[in-house]
């Protein structure tokens, strides 16, 4: 909630003012994508989306849906659901960017296990937003800024199977689509190569807006938003 707010998203919209709107972040990985934010109250939305009012921003980690699953109690005030979830540190962890001459095929094998473990987590959170009956948003993976061109063009290739798991479940629940890949596609939204600068978290908040005043209205299919 930003400073020129006031009351809570529970309270009835007044005439002539903008309703309040509670996205709760499924998936922890904005706060990972840039580690300078201010998370306390209030801060939290100001620092990753300037000057707007009426809305609030919180997280429920994926370890906690994991601990709780559907029975997790999400706050009532909650009106939309944004789920973010990270594919890049999986790539870096199956060997795939390291060992270039690692065989196609075992390759992968690896990738697709850790794109299986990945589906399973996306499945888990898009059941807890459904189950909470919240307007609901899926994020792609945005694409690493990797310096070096040949590890660029792999590790690009790599998220593209995870990027595939997302938009097809997005699909299949009838869920708007956040293409990241589209919204950070400069240097300057970077702060390292899977790292998002304040500027690339501020472009990824800005989209989010625009879906919910868009997605108010009730959407009817999968919209994609960049």
């Amino acid at each position: 909630m930003s400073e020129s707010s006031s009351g809570n998203p529970s309270e009835p919209n007044q005439p002539g003012r903008e309703p309040w709107r509670h996205v709760v972040l499924l998936g922890d990985v904005l706060l990972d994508a840039y580690r300078g934010i201010d998370k306390s109250p209030g801060k939290f939305e100001d620092d990753v989306l300037p000057r707007t009012s009426n809305w609030k921003l919180s997280v429920v980690s994926f370890d906690q849906i994991k601990r709780e699953g559907l029975s997790l109690a999400l706050n009532p005030d909650a009106t939309h659901a944004m789920i973010f979830i990270e594919g890049n540190h999986a790539i870096e962890q199956s060997g795939l960017l390291e060992d270039t001459a690692d065989p196609s095929t075992r390759a992968l094998a690896h990738l697709s296990a850790a794109a299986d473990d990945f589906e399973h987590k996306l499945d888990r959170l898009i059941q807890v937003a459904q189950a909470a009956r919240l307007i609901t948003m899926v994020c792609t993976i945005f694409l690493p800024d990797y310096r070096d061109a040949a590890r660029q063009r792999i590790a690009c290739a790599a998220l593209a199977i995870f990027n595939d798991r997302i938009t097809r479940r997005a699909a299949q629940s009838r869920l708007a689509l956040i293409d990241l890949r589209l919204t950070c596609n400069e240097s300057e939204d970077y702060d390292k190569p899977t790292l998002l600068s304040k500027r690339g978290v501020q472009k990824v908040a800005g989209v989010i807006r625009y879906a919910m005043l868009e997605l108010d209205v009730g959407a009817r299919r999968t919209e994609v938003f960049f």
